[in-house]
Formats: C-alpha cells, structure tokens, sequence
C-alpha cells in the first residue's frame, strides 16, 4: 500500500511537470498548428488568427496608450517556455493596451505569448526597414532562465561564460582542515 502512495505521487509529480504555462482559457484561443516560419513569411495572410509564440525580449517602446515589445522568437517547449537553446527564426512586434512596466518586460526576459495577429509592421533594425509580424497580445507570461518551468535542471553555481562547466563548490571561502603536526 505504502509503495503505491508513493508511485501515485511520482506520476501526479511528472504530470504536474508537463503543465503548460499559459492559462487553459487562452490556450484553447491559439491555433498552435501555425508555426512561426508561416507566420512570418506572410503576416498579412493570418490576420485575425490567434496564435502561440514566444522568444527573449529584444526591446521595448512606449507609444501613447500602447506598450509595444520586440522579441527575437525562439522555439518553444512543450509546456510553452521558450527554448533559449533554440536559433532565432526573425523577430516579432507584439502591442499591448495595457500597461507592461519596462522594467518587468525588459530586454533580455524570455516571454511566450498569445495573441492574434494584425498583420505587418515596418520599423528600422539596425538602420535597415525591417517587416515584422505585428500581434496583439492577450496573455502575456515572462521567465528567467533559473525559473524551475524550464524542465530541466539549473545549478546556481554554474559557469556564466556559457561553457557548461559547473562549479563543485559554492563560491566563497573553502573551510580547510588544519594539518597534523
């Protein structure tokens, strides 16, 4: 008995563990058949389809009412985090009536979003016009990397050049046994 107790609360555990991020509500909204490739190719084309994308802040504006953010897409994993491992396949506008305070949508903040598409936008990047596809958010959800819906395992501890090694100890003064005489 003690080891079936167990056994449901390891699979109660990793179920718990798939849980998408975003709310059920507006998940059932977003046609998640539409992958960014199609969406960026041709905007216009989609207009008015709800969709599901995500990726890491690259900037944010303040136009009047609206709150627009720049974000360079990422993949997503399957419970809607987006994959900072993941190439960038082009950047998106996304605009919000409500308020994003700047410094909680900040650059450089992983965000998955869904909203429905408007069409295209034409802004300088880099000096160039640049189209972008231009959605209209209604729900918002951003991340860390150390959040713990990334599904995999963070160490605090980890090197920050980006080479993978991990650090045996926390960082700090190493208690050392005196030496016998």
């Amino acid at each position: 008995m003690k080891s079936l107790t167990l056994c449901m609360f390891a699979v109660i555990g990793m179920l718990g563990g798939c849980a998408h991020v975003m709310s059920e509500g507006k998940l059932a909204l977003a046609d998640r058949s539409i992958p960014y490739s199609k969406i960026n190719k041709n905007p216009e084309a989609l207009a008015g389809k709800n969709v599901l994308v995500g990726g890491v802040i690259a900037a944010n504006r303040s136009d009047g009412d609206v709150m627009q953010l720049e974000v360079a897409q990422l993949e997503l994993l399957d419970n809607g985090v987006p994959d900072d491992r993941s190439p960038s396949a082009g950047r998106f506008l996304t605009v919000s009536g409500e308020l994003l305070d700047p410094l909680l949508y900040r650059p450089g903040m992983l965000v998955t979003i869904i909203g429905e598409i408007k069409g295209q936008k034409v802004q300088k990047f880099e000096g160039e016009d640049y189209r972008y596809p231009l959605i209209s958010a209604k729900e918002i959800r951003t991340f860390r990397a150390s959040d713990p819906a990334f599904g995999r395992e963070t160490n605090p501890y980890q090197n920050k050049i980006g080479d993978d090694r991990h650090m045996l100890r926390q960082p700090g003064a190493v208690a050392v046994q005196p030496a016998k005489p």
